[in-house]
């Protein structure tokens, strides 16, 4: 298995701005390879400092909207208008001034049960690829948490093992119940890239990466109950962005 690739910079900004190039290059790559590009993306600090840099005439015309396509991996069950949803504070960084905000597709949390909520996710997200002939997204952009989860994917969580659903609801008793993309859809992706800043997240990361350098020749179901969640995908190579204050050298 090809080692992981790392990105790291001084600050969170620095973080940002490079994923933001990033992006826009391999947005115009998966078009022109494929004809568009789907996304699936977690909240957070990077994400939605990413959605803020996309809006700026720096990058907004850099970009084909109109074939670039974003799911969310996870969110928590709260209403849309709550300041903690995911795509709430995208929208608001983000929808001002771009021309495809329907080519955002939220997880609708505003009725029914989260699992009514995930397997209305669940459908979507299958048509959405069906339509585009694609067996998964074209990348995945996740975080990782200081217990070392992924997306909505905890430590211990019944949903690390289901294998066959694309999102599932996730109800073990944590502040919020959530909808998430499960690893089993999440393995498909053809690109994955984690995003992790701040000394809080430093413990989390080392044990990860080291992880994942124990289990590299194992495939991801195997991985499950042996690793943190963010351990668990085996795409090779897998792109960290970075910061000093997440990651040093010594701590590889």
């Amino acid at each position: 298995m090809a080692q992981d690739v790392m990105h790291s910079f001084i600050t969170p900004d620095e973080v940002a701005t490079a994923v933001a190039d990033a992006f826009v290059d391999f947005v115009a790559r998966s078009i022109c390879e494929t004809g568009s590009c789907i996304v699936a993306i977690t909240g957070g600090t990077i994400p939605n400092r990413l959605f803020e840099l996309l809006n700026t005439p720096v990058y907004i015309d850099r970009i084909d909207w109109e074939r670039t396509f974003f799911l969310w991996t996870d969110e928590r069950f709260i209403s849309q208008s709550d300041p903690d949803n995911h795509f709430y504070r995208a929208k608001k960084r983000l929808f001002s001034n771009m021309c495809g905000a329907s080519h955002f597709f939220p997880i609708h949390t505003d009725k029914g049960t989260v699992r009514n909520a995930a397997d209305e996710y669940d459908k979507e997200v299958k048509t959405i690829l069906r339509a585009r002939d694609k067996r998964g997204v074209d990348l995945a952009i996740l975080g990782l948490g200081q217990d070392g989860h992924t997306a909505g994917l905890f430590p211990r969580s019944l949903a690390l093992q289901e294998d066959g659903r694309y999102v599932v609801a996730v109800e073990d008793g944590n502040v919020w119940d959530r909808v998430t993309m499960t690893f089993s859809f999440l393995s498909q992706a053809r690109h994955v890239w984690y995003t992790v800043v701040g000394d809080a997240k430093r413990a989390a990361l080392a044990k990860v990466l080291q992880q994942r350098f124990d289990y590299e020749d194992s495939p991801w179901r195997e991985r499950i109950g042996h690793v943190l969640p963010g351990a668990v995908l085996s795409q090779a190579p897998i792109d960290w962005f970075v910061d000093q204050e997440a990651y040093q050298v010594k701590d590889r």
